[in-house]
């Protein structure tokens, strides 16, 4: 992450914007030599905030560990098993 002072990132402030829109580049705004804000395309912020939401969910993030679990230890199913199983709950046709 770019650190910059306030004064600097005031006056390349267009630039920054386009630089974290285009390339998702972050940039620290230090006041007084202390960081003092972040600046980040919205939605890499909108992604941070969907991330939270789940990290935030004990129920979700154990339901991540046991997939994960079950995706190391092979318990996996194939194309045709998950075809098979959508059109026996009438999720997909044919």
């Amino acid at each position: 992450m770019t650190v910059l002072s306030l004064a600097d990132a005031r006056a390349w402030l267009f630039d920054l914007v386009e630089s974290a829109v285009t390339t998702h580049e972050r940039f620290e705004i230090t006041r007084n030599g202390t960081p003092a804000a972040v600046l980040l395309a919205a939605d890499d912020y909108e992604t941070m905030r969907e991330m939270i939401e789940i990290l935030a969910s004990d129920k979700t993030v154990a339901a991540i560990k046991d997939g994960l679990s079950d995706l190391a230890n092979g318990r996996t199913f194939g194309e045709t098993e998950v075809a098979a199983e959508l059109r026996r709950m009438g999720r997909i046709h044919g």
